[in-house]
């Protein structure tokens, strides 16, 4: 019986440090990879890649084709309609 008891601890102290090592490992590697990506000098970078966009964006005549805009125009309608419906 105390072979058993022995047995079973090993086997439940193998399994908890196992799980450990691996969830910690997993753990962490996800919170370098939001940490990286999410970093002040990411955030800035893309910041100014909106910008620059924008700036793009303004200088066009046509920011959208007319058949996107009559795509878009139908699509707040319905939204609009559902809106009012649900008041």
């Amino acid at each position: 019986m105390k072979i058993f008891f022995y047995k079973s601890l090993v086997v439940v102290f193998l399994f908890l440090v196992s799980f450990h090592l691996t969830f910690s490992f997993l753990f962490k590697k996800i919170k370098t990879e939001i940490a990286n990506n999410f970093s002040k000098d990411k955030i800035e970078i893309i910041k100014e890649q909106i910008r620059s966009e924008l700036q793009n964006a303004i200088q066009k005549e046509d920011y959208i084709k007319p058949s996107d805009a009559k795509l878009i125009n139908q699509f707040l309608i319905k939204i609009k309609s559902d809106l009012d419906k649900n008041n």
